[in-house]
Formats: C-alpha cells, sequence, structure tokens
C-alpha cells in the first residue's frame, strides 16, 4: 500500500492522488489538513510522538480534527497514545470519518483516565456503525471501559438514529506478557473483555503473547520466559460469551482465547456450541498422564471442520514436578500422539497441525506434529536446554 504525509510526500515517489494510505506522527493533538489531492485516501494511521512531559497537559487543551479528512478513509490506526485523548477528540474523529471497517489501537491506556474520555472513546465507536474489524494491541482501559463499548460493537437493530449496525466479524485482543512487570495481569480487564464479542464474528483472538527478547543466547536455560494466562475461575465469562445463544459468534472459524485458562470440561463446553472452528488456540489447565488427554481430544472430536489446534499448558503442581524430571515423558504421555491424532482425523477429517507447550516455554519442549502424504509426522521437540520432559 502507497503510504504519504498529506503534507510531505515521503519514501518512493507517489502521486498524492494514487496514495492509498498516510502515516501521521503527532507532536499535539493537532491533525494536519489533507490537500485535495488527498480525498482517495483509504487508510490513516496517526502516531504519538508526543514528548512525556507535555502529554498531561495537552488532554486538557484544545485539538483540532480537519473537516479536510477524506471521508472514503476505511482503517484507522491509534499508535501509542499512552495517556489517551482530550475528551472529545476521538468523538470528533469518528464523525471525520464515518466509513470506517476497521480500527487497530496500539500501545495505550486507550479511554484515558477521567470518566469524560471514557465517555468519549464510547462515544467512537457508537459512531461507527460500519466497524467490523478491531485490534486492540496491548490496548488498556479502566474498569468499565470494555463493557460499555460491547454494546456498540454487536448487531443492533435499534430504530435510534445511529445505533442499528451489523457488528463486527474480526476482534483481536492481544497483550505482549512482560515478565519484568509483577502487575502486569491485573491491569488486563479480563472479565470484561468477553463483553466485546458478538453474534456476527467469524475470528475471535484473545491472545497472550511472549514479550520482546533478545537474541538467541541473551538468556540462560531456566530464567523467566513464556507467558501467564488467567486461571480458570475467570473462565466463566468467556465461556458465557462463546455459548450464550444470543450472544455468541453463529459462524465462527478462528478462536484463539489463550489469554483465559480453560479445564478440558470447559473447552469441551465451548466446542459443543462452536462446532465450525477451523483453527484453535487455547491454554488449557493440563494435569499429567492420559486422563488429561483424553479429555482434550474428547473436546475437539466435536469439531469437525478443525484443520489446526495449539494447545498452550497451564501446568497444575504435578504436571510442573514431572516437567523437572528430563525423562519423565511427561509431554508426550499427556498430549496426542501420532496414533491418537490418526485417530481424531477420522472426526476431523480436515485436521493437518497440532502443536502444544507450556506457558509457552522454550525450557521444556513442545509437542509439534504435521499431517504430511497422509500420515502425521513430528512428535516432542526438545527444549532450549536441549531436554524434553
Amino acid at each position: 500500500m502507497a503510504t504519504t504525509n498529506p503534507t510531505a510526500l515521503l519514501g518512493p515517489p507517489v502521486p498524492p492522488t494514487e496514495a492509498q494510505g498516510a502515516q501521521i506522527p503527532l507532536p499535539t493533538f493537532h491533525i494536519p489538513s489533507f490537500p485535495p489531492q488527498a480525498a482517495n485516501l483509504k487508510a490513516l494511521t496517526l502516531t504519538s510522538a508526543i514528548p512525556a512531559p507535555d502529554y498531561h497537559p495537552l488532554l486538557s487543551q484544545p485539538f483540532t480534527v480537519p473537516a479536510t479528512l477524506p471521508l472514503g478513509i476505511e482503517s484507522l490506526t491509534l499508535e501509542l497514545f499512552s495517556l489517551g485523548y482530550p475528551p472529545g477528540f476521538l468523538t470528533a474523529l469518528a464523525t471525520r470519518l464515518p466509513n470506517l471497517k476497521s480500527v487497530v489501537v496500539y500501545s495505550q491506556l486507550f479511554a484515558g483516565t477521567t470518566r469524560e474520555s471514557q465517555e468519549d472513546a464510547v462515544e467512537f465507536f457508537r459512531r461507527l456503525p460500519n466497524l467490523r474489524a478491531l485490534h486492540l494491541l496491548d490496548v488498556f482501559a479502566q474498569p468499565g471501559f470494555f463493557g460499555e463499548v460491547g454494546t456498540w460493537l454487536r448487531w443492533n437493530t435499534s430504530d435510534a438514529p445511529g445505533e442499528a449496525r451489523r457488528g463486527l466479524m474480526f476482534l483481536e485482543v492481544n497483550y505482549s506478557f512482560r515478565v519484568e512487570e509483577e502487575e502486569f495481569m491485573a491491569k488486563i480487564q479480563a472479565r470484561e473483555l468477553p463483553g466485546l464479542i458478538g453474534p456476527g464474528l467469524i475470528s475471535c483472538s484473545f491472545n497472550i503473547s511472549t514479550g520482546e527478547m533478545g537474541e538467541e543466547g541473551d538468556q540462560e536455560v531456566g530464567s523467566q520466559e513464556g507467558v501467564m494466562a488467567f486461571n480458570e475461575t475467570v473462565a466463566p465469562d468467556i465461556m458465557f460469551a462463546l455459548t450464550d445463544e444470543e450472544l455468541s459468534p453463529k459462524g465462527l472459524r478462528a478462536l484463539n482465547i489463550t489469554l483465559y485458562t480453560l479445564t478440558p470440561s470447559q473447552l469441551a463446553t465451548v466446542l459443543a456450541v462452536q462446532k465450525n472452528v477451523m483453527v484453535l488456540s487455547v491454554t488449557v489447565e493440563t494435569e499429567p498422564g492420559v486422563d488429561c488427554k483424553k479429555l482434550l481430544l474428547k473436546a475437539l472430536a466435536q469439531c469437525k471442520h478443525l484443520e489446526q489446534v495449539e494447545v498452550i499448558a497451564h501446568p497444575s503442581l504435578e504436571f510442573l514436578i514431572a516437567l523437572q524430571e528430563p525423562r519423565s515423558g511427561v509431554m508426550a504421555k499427556s498430549f496426542p500422539s501420532a496414533d491418537d491424532l490418526a485417530a481424531l482425523t477420522t472426526k476431523c477429517p480436515k485436521l493437518n497441525s497440532f502443536k502444544a507447550n507450556v506457558l509457552r516455554t522454550t525450557t521444556f519442549g513442545a509437542i509439534e506434529y504435521e499431517m504430511k502424504d497422509g500420515k502425521w509426522t513430528g512428535g516432542v521437540k526438545e527444549g532450549r536446554g536441549g531436554t524434553a520432559a
């Protein structure tokens, strides 16, 4: 996609009338005016370049959202606005961009810290009835925000002006786990986030990913790595959103709920409703031995269209102890073998990939299987220390 700043072309020469995207660094909350030649823009990225000492004072000062913003813009990305926006800024932005279909928000406290800024953030989504895709990447908010905004992300047939909408088709929520932050998980509104789920979703992701690491070899084996996930006591909220007759997705094809830990029986309950899932990533409370494996296979067998599976093991104490013994074979015993997957393929004929690991660590090894030439190949992969439990 061609990219241009509306006031000064950067990179390879692109005629302004042909540019499809613009990226603008903002040292204040004054968006520059767009020239007539930018009328064909489809994508806009606004990136905060606000110095940290100036940020808080700017939240109470006037802002500019120009009337010259191209109405044809369908994709908006908001990056690095760490403390949010002046009250009214987001509402004005949505008013100027009524045809948005996709919004990406990255690395920020999106709704700010005041009631006024939170109301502005909710109104932003209320004014985007055509929104079909929302990506929240390392986005945090004060309690109550996600619960309020969910109303405006779901299918709605209201007769009230501006309220009817088809709702989201694509939802992505991702958090990059920060090992060094002891209170990191407490900052995530885990019980509210499932309120973003609606019946129109075909792709739904609540992912926990590993944070950035240095070059290979920078970290000693056994040092802190991997991720955490919310334990099974938080699972009922995500389970309700995925199984409720009125709110749950009706045509879901891709599901990632690795942010939440489910027991095998809880996973079975979810998949009994979401039977059409093709790509699945889940965090599962894992006990050592074949019983847990059998429950997992039984849950997966409900999804006849399943193609790819990733299981993040949230180990019980017994499983964790077994992992410390290099020759315990606990990974092989607790997850499907090639024969198990061959049997599962009779129920899920399109299945071609199965992966499992322990909280996305590299130390304890992983399970990796792939269907090749009609046969399952792979097995237990050694950990970063050269051992596989």
